[in-house]
């Protein structure tokens, strides 16, 4: 039998069998091998192996690398990496690959080795195996290797060993100046190895999490993830690892299947669950897909901005022409971030799953916001919305200069948490540009990047816009009337700062240790407290210690025109009166999206501060806010009361809610003594976040709520028709509200939840009257948004402070004024 090469080329494979068929040798074409690779695991021993070819990444240094004959660490070369400076105009970083034009069986091996050291201790950027300038389906590599001026060694382990059959690509870098300064390092005896030991991988898909998405045909999803190796020096070691290294199950592949390199792709409604092994082994994490095709897309558009269009910089929206968008997702490394352009009746949105971050970016030309106020967007998202669930918004301008790094570059990022973010619905996004106080520059805005908690959104109306009041500044930014002026009996009050009152003796408003700047300044004639670039604030009365055991509340009046979050911490130095005496105690308490552009009255019970076990010696008062650093806060009458005192007050009300006197023929009562109730399913449905219990006040029935963030009422069985009445009526009572909303739900002509044709808005009212009965007669016109109103089937109560809020509610009912 004659002998035959590997089988490289079909055509020269052929053209040899012609000639031996001629010259009468006899073959079979089951005789012949498959096609195997070179194993050669040399990259660069004193020089580069056969077949490796070098190229550097765009913008990089292309005389960043070079082969060093002086400096190495055997043998008689090296290779000598010079990482630029900053701004060097011959390249902003080094980075390069090596790679072979035919593959390499590198099945053989466990990891790649080499020696290295540098000019200065340093943290190499990305350093790793697989990138062949294609689609480097085998990438695998480490971030931040930090290495020093001795020589040492590294590893790289391989995933999976036995997928690297044909692999092109040998060894890359990327690497930019430190603390801006470049400096050099160099690499020798670099080559595949088998490592015996190396303990085996950890694998982590879907970055080692258990994650849950609502889904529906078409959605792609990726499964980033990495692997832990155990060093020969027991070191544990993280790799990036390329989806391809995982094999993949999906639980159900007529709902979902996965492809080879990690792509997730939903085909059907039901729910199917996306696994992986590597190298045989279960690893960590996985995707649950739930695609119902039930609220994973907004059934309408979002609300068309009614802004004049004069007034607006648009970067997406149907409603104004848009400026010129380099793109809506760059793809940016490390980004899971998939999207696409859908039409959501008639109107365009863009639909992001799997976001972790996303850049959208135009730089052709940059835009100048130095004229506008306010960014917004329209955001709607099917993924739940609890507490700590946070979107961010981050602002990033390149500076005159035009370049992105050119050394006046500056950005800052805003957090929005709920109640603001609401699952299900439309939410619009309006932040104040004074907001992003780390954003210095607004003449060459570049890009804007959004992150956070929700794997799902989708994004409208993008654009930034001028209230009236120029560049982020004036009447948005100072309060235009003074705090309300406190009427509690003085003889229940221990006042810090007020007007209204005689202080104690403070010792400072804004302690050396602060990350804050303080003001003192008057809103029409009344003395204030201004608290500018607010991180935290220390006042302290240390010198004169407060006694609060007698009191029962903490208020302070507060008005801001950014914070996204407002906290309070109060301090007792103990008996001994010392600080961190062995007996200090101390707590905060967060409020969360607190009102904007507004006073809002904050009557904290300090049996809220259940850590504080001591109320003796008062000696600290720390005020918190967010954006860090960034945000802006008016605080006025700060002081202590007891809500008993001068026989007022009291944490439930002393009387019954006034009787209504309307005709009964013209109301619809929900609850109340003086007229004939409708069912009602429920006066607490189990998602509500609230206590509550019915009681009588004065001998007339009450409901009172407790812990209220929302409550639902549901009339779901017996839907309410309002179409012929004008108002909602209910009276209110509070020890401790600062904002009482109510929100009203149409179910549509369907009577389904959900259904396609549902309504719904909410109504706030800010600082509502405590310690009284408060009758809310609200027109139903006022709730612009409920277009019907013949299947009203749920009743939803919002307070603030979020979890924290008492009321007391009587007579609930709609009537034709």
């Amino acid at each position: 039998m004659c002998h035959l090469p590997n089988l490289l080329n079909r055509t020269a494979f052929l053209g040899l069998l012609c000639a031996l068929l001629a010259a009468g040798c006899k073959t079979e074409l089951e005789d012949l091998e498959p096609a195997t690779f070179p194993t050669n695991g040399d990259v660069f021993i004193d020089g580069f192996s056969a077949g490796l070819n070098y190229a550097a990444f765009g913008g990089s240094d292309v005389r960043a690398f070079d082969v060093d004959n002086d400096i190495v660490y055997d043998g008689t070369a090296s290779m000598r990496y010079d990482v630029p400076d900053f701004e060097d105009p011959a390249g902003a970083y080094a980075g390069g690959t090596y790679f072979t034009e035919v593959g390499r069986d590198l099945s053989g091996y466990t990891a790649l080795t080499f020696w290295a050291r540098a000019s200065k201790a340093a943290n190499i950027d990305v350093i790793g195996i697989g990138n062949d300038l294609a689609e480097s389906t085998y990438q695998a590599s480490i971030g931040g290797l930090a290495i020093n001026t001795d020589w040492e060694k590294y590893y790289i382990p391989i995933p999976d060993p036995s997928k690297l059959t044909q692999e092109r690509g040998m060894f890359f870098y990327s690497e930019g100046p430190e603390d801006n300064r470049g400096y050099t390092f160099w690499v020798d005896e670099v080559q595949f190895e088998n490592v015996t030991t190396l303990g085996a991988p950890e694998g982590f898909v879907f970055n080692g999490e258990d994650r849950v998405v609502a889904g529906q045909a078409g959605d792609t999803y990726s499964a980033a993830g990495y692997t832990i190796f155990s060093l020969p020096d027991g070191v544990d070691q993280r790799v990036e690892t390329a989806a391809a290294y995982f094999d993949y199950t999906s639980s159900d592949t007529l709902i979902a299947v996965v492809s080879d390199i990690g792509v997730v792709t939903v085909r059907d409604s039901g729910m199917a669950v996306i696994t992986a092994t590597l190298a045989g082994e279960p690893t960590t994490g996985s995707l649950t897909v739930s695609s119902s095709g039930v609220g994973s897309q907004p059934a309408v558009a979002a609300p068309t901005p009614t802004i004049p269009a004069s007034d607006v910089i648009s970067l997406f929206s149907d409603a104004y022409v848009d400026e010129p968008v380099d793109f809506y997702n760059g793809y940016w490394e490390f980004s899971t971030t998939q999207s696409e352009t859908v039409d959501l009746s008639g109107n365009a949105a863009i639909r992001y799953s799997q976001l972790n971050f996303v850049g959208i970016q135009f730089t052709d030309p940059t835009i100048d916001i130095s004229s506008m106020t306010n960014v917004r967007m329209d955001i709607w998202t099917p993924d739940p919305v609890d507490a700590g669930t946070e979107f961010k918004v981050l602002l990033f301008d390149i500076g005159p200069n035009n370049a992105f790094e050119g050394g006046d570059d500056s950005g800052f990022e805003v957090t929005v948490s709920s109640p603001t973010l609401q699952s299900g619905e439309w939410v619009t996004i309006d932040l104040p540009l004074s907001a992003f106080a780390g954003l210095t520059g607004r003449s060459n805005l570049a890009q804007v990047v959004l992150s956070g908690d929700l794997p799902n959104v989708y994004l409208d109306n993008l654009f930034f816009y001028d209230d009236g009041n120029g560049g982020g500044g004036g009447n948005n930014d100072v309060p235009a009337v003074a705090a309300p002026t406190p009427s509690r009996p003085a003889n229940g009050v221990i006042s810090l700062f007020s007007d209204a009152y005689d202080d104690v003796l403070v010792d400072t408003w804004r302690t050396d240790w602060s990350s804050a700047a303080l003001t003192d300044t008057d809103v029409n004639g009344d003395a204030v407290k201004r608290y500018t670039a607010l991180d935290f604030v220390g006042i302290e009365t240390v010198m004169e210690q407060i006694d609060v055991s007698t009191m029962t509340h903490f208020h302070l009046d507060v008005w801001t025109p950014d914070a996204t979050l407002f906290g309070v911490k109060l301090v007792d130095f103990g008996a001994d009166g010392a600080f961190d005496g062995g007996d200090d105690v101390e707590q905060q308490l967060d409020f969360a999206s607190p009102q904007q552009g507004t006073w809002v009255g904050y009557d904290i019970p300090l049996s809220d501060f259940n850590l504080l076990t001591t109320r003796n010696n008062i000696a600290q008062l720390i005020l918190v806010a967010q954006p860090s650093g960034a945000a802006t806060v008016y605080v006025d009458n700060v002081y202590f009361y007891d809500e008993n005192a001068g026989g007022t007050g009291g944490n439930e009300p002393s009387t019954a809610a006034p009787t209504p006197t309307r005709p009964a023929s013209t109301v619809i009562s929900l609850f109340s003594d003086a007229y004939t109730d409708v069912p009602v399913d429920t006066w607490r449905t189990d998602w509500s976040s609230a206590a509550f219990e019915d009681v009588l006040i004065a001998g007339n029935a009450t409901k009172k709520y407790t812990e209220l963030d929302f409550v639902g009422i549901e009339t779901v069985a017996n839907q309410i028709d309002a179409t012929a009445v004008t108002h909602i009526h209910l009276d209110v009572w509070t020890p401790d509200a600062t904002l009482f909303g109510i929100k009203l739900v149409d179910f549509g002509a369907d009577g389904a939840f959900d259904g396609g044709d549902d309504v719904e808005q909410q109504i706030d009212f800010a600082n509502p009257a405590q310690g009284q009965w408060i009758s809310y007669d609200i027109p139903l016109s006022e709730f612009a948004a409920l277009t019907t109103r013949s299947n009203l089937a749920q009743f939803i109560l919002v307070g603030q402070p979020t979890g924290n809020a008492t009321i007391y509610v009587d007579n609930l009912y709609f009537y034709q004024e």
